[in-house]
């Protein structure tokens, strides 16, 4: 299927591994040219030769306002206009709720919350005045049900999804959608990280809680990013043009909701 978005352009925020570079690779594949982010510049610049020539990156901690102003400078700089964007964070620590302080809490609004509303604010204007625009948010299960482990993530990302669905309901006559995909286990350096903890086993080594994890759900294994991009691209499709305001989850079954 052509999804009719060749030589449109992306931003894709932390987009050198995991969730983000599986999206990255996917719109790159459809002719989509993108700029893709991270902290690390030598991931980064790994990142961009892998995805090929319509790839640039750009080095950028996007929990920083200022850091957030000149990525987007950069990007449009580099891409004239952008059509895409996909709002994406390596997300806040893990931990009980009371080992969180004010400042963890302030801290991770920045991130998660504040870091994807100010990108969305600085391109929706280009989207606008295209009559085209997909903006996709990679959130997780933890805005559906309560993970254990991720009280930063249970309390802050559900708040996303509905700031985000508002905003959805205000630019849909414009030609431009807005959705969340929430994913479950997948394969990423991130739910290694996470793993131990939402499972409740913090003494196991993160590859033997990943496994553990991915056993609970009916499919018995991991997602992989190239499936997580497929799911993005089509978002970005035109023929996703009447999908707008959704909160889609991806996860092997794991969620065990009708709705």
């Amino acid at each position: 299927m052509d999804f009719g978005i060749a030589e449109k352009t992306a931003l894709l925020m932390s987009s050198t591994r995991g969730l983000g570079f599986g999206c990255a690779a996917a719109l790159a594949a459809e002719g989509v040219r993108v700029v893709i982010n991270g902290r690390n510049t030598e991931r980064g610049l790994d990142a961009e030769s892998k995805l090929g020539e319509k790839a640039h990156f750009v080095q950028a901690d996007v929990s920083r306002a200022v850091e957030r102003a000149r990525l987007f400078k950069e990007a449009r700089a580099r891409l004239g206009t952008i059509s895409i964007l996909v709002t994406n964070i390596d997300g806040p620590p893990p931990g009980t709720f009371m080992s969180k302080s004010k400042k963890d809490w302030r801290a991770a609004f920045e991130l998660v919350m504040l870091s994807a509303l100010d990108l969305v604010q600085r391109c929706l204007p280009d989207m606008i005045e295209e009559g085209y625009g997909r903006i996709v948010n990679i959130s997780s299960i933890s805005a559906k049900e309560i993970t254990t482990g991720t009280p930063l993530s249970n309390g802050i990302k559900p708040g996303l999804l509905g700031a985000l669905g508002t905003r959805a309901r205000e630019v849909g006559a414009a030609g431009v959608t807005v959705n969340s995909i929430l994913p479950g286990p997948f394969d990423t350096d991130l739910l290694r990280r996470f793993a131990p903890h939402v499972i409740g086993r913090g003494d196991l080594p993160p590859d033997e809680a990943v496994q553990r994890y991915a056993e609970r759900g009916p499919m018995k294994r991991l997602g992989t990013i190239e499936e997580f991009g497929a799911l993005c691209a089509f978002l970005c499709s035109r023929q996703a043009g009447y999908i707008t305001g959704q909160s889609i989850v991806i996860d092997g079954g794991h969620v065990p909701a009708l709705l």
